[in-house]
């Protein structure tokens, strides 16, 4: 591994005050923090997609992804051992490098890689391969739970806190129509989606027995990022994939059981015209955090609260504007506090023009004042030329470490980064 140099810096931002929300951004005294390889480096593996954490609720396991000669497996590595071992042994392989989902899938009986989420107190993990929900312990003994529908495309998957309860989501698969034909983007298929009013589903099924719990069509969308609250798993969050109109208002919903909530409106900065990314629940509290960059090209992370966590019909809308050096591409995801990780937004001011951002940054955001405190860790120089290789980042349960995938040796490895007292 190429040897990481220590670099201190120290400055104050204000954001662009025409940004919607006035805001302070601190970077503060940085010393750039080794990042330590977890898996061989032999092999392509990754994380586990950033709805799902990786690592089991005792910080002592971690479930990774393999894949070798186009075929994926799961493993599990040991975190204090370094000891690998692997959990499925399937050899079909997929034509594509690695399915996430943005494609037609009935074709292929590979494992998908974007559907794989880990309950990580009981160790169960769950997937969609060959048009089938496999459920697998970490001792390898596995079956399958349930068929899913024919002629559709499974999006990323989730599992609730009880460990009861698998939810997917699907849509139609005439959306890739266009895909097929002329290898348009995929703002064509939001559109086509919407011009020829092509379904999505939201499907939950019980983990004991495969049982169909729920099937919740949405009209007009492609809907993805599905996840239950883990307050109350009757709340099904989810958005309108790649939006190509109205991104600002349309990306965030909530499935209350009962009617679907538009979660994010204009009004107070917020414009149709914003872009809104990546969104997820807060471990603990049932709020919800997202980020996006408002019409005028800022960025912003953003959190809604509930009044009543287990009730959705009252809730707050807070936004706090990012710094002026948060200008590139990246994830977010939380801890079981209040600190949130990313692999992008940040940047050096000389550092090179990218897409992606090369830095593993804690946001530690004071919601109430609409502040926010960066601190970066560590560059993880992902090429980010697919998917697979975006770093995803995710915290350990003791929000001590930061596990992340990257492929700057030369292949896909995960990789972790340890905080310090004084990050934290």
């Amino acid at each position: 591994m190429e040897k990481l140099f220590a670099i201190i810096i120290l400055y104050v931002v204000t954001v662009n005050p025409a940004a919607a929300q006035e805001s302070r951004g601190r970077r503060s005294d940085i010393r750039e923090h080794a990042m330590k390889r977890l898996t061989d480096g032999k092999h392509d593996d990754m994380v586990l997609y950033f709805t799902s954490n990786s690592v089991l609720a005792d910080d002592k396991q971690m479930i990774f992804i393999r894949t070798v000669d186009n075929s994926n497996n799961i493993w599990t590595l040991n975190m204090e051992t370094g000891e690998e071992r692997q959990i499925t042994y399937f050899t079909e392989t997929s034509p594509h490098a690695l399915p996430i989902h943005d494609f037609r899938q009935h074709d292929y009986p590979a494992l998908n890689v974007g559907s794989v989420v880990l309950h990580s107190k009981t160790g169960m993990i769950y997937f969609v391969k060959d048009r089938k929900l496999w459920r697998f312990d970490l001792n390898g003994n596995g079956r399958v739970l349930a068929s899913l529908p024919s002629k559709v495309d499974i999006g990323n998957c989730h599992v609730n806190e009880a460990g009861t309860k698998f939810l997917t989501c699907t849509v139609d698969d005439r959306a890739f129509d266009l895909q097929d034909a002329n290898h348009s983007n995929n703002l064509d298929i939001d559109r086509y989606i919407r011009q020829r009013n092509l379904a999505s589903h939201l499907l939950v099924y019980d983990t004991d027995n495969g049982d169909l719990l729920l099937d919740e069509t949405v009209h007009s969308a492609w809907v993805d990022h599905v996840q239950f609250s883990p307050v109350n798993d009757s709340l099904i969050l989810y958005n309108h994939e790649w939006a190509a109109v109205d991104e600002g208002i349309r990306r965030l919903w909530l499935f209350d059981g009962r009617s679907h909530i538009r979660l994010r409106t204009e009004g107070d900065g917020r414009s149709r015209d914003d872009g809104v990314s990546h969104e997820m629940w807060e471990r603990k509290t049932g709020h919800l955090i997202y980020h996006g960059t408002y019409a005028g090209g800022a960025k912003f992370i953003g959190r809604i609260t509930f009044d009543d966590p287990r009730n959705p019909s009252d809730y707050t809308i807070t936004e706090i504007p990012l710094p002026a050096e948060c200008k590139k591409y990246g994830h977010f995801s939380v801890s079981n506090g209040n600190m949130l990780v990313s692999d992008g937004h940040y940047a050096l001011p000389d550092e090179k023009e990218s897409w992606g951002g090369e830095w593993i940054t804690l946001f530690k955001p004071d919601w109430e004042r609409k502040t926010v405190e960066l601190i970066p860790l560590c560059r993880h120089r992902s090429s980010w030329k697919c998917q697979e290789v975006h770093p995803h980042p995710v915290f350990n349960h003791a929000a001590d470490a930061v596990i992340f995938t990257s492929d700057f040796e030369g292949r896909r490895a995960v990789y972790k980064v340890d905080l310090e007292p004084s990050d934290r």
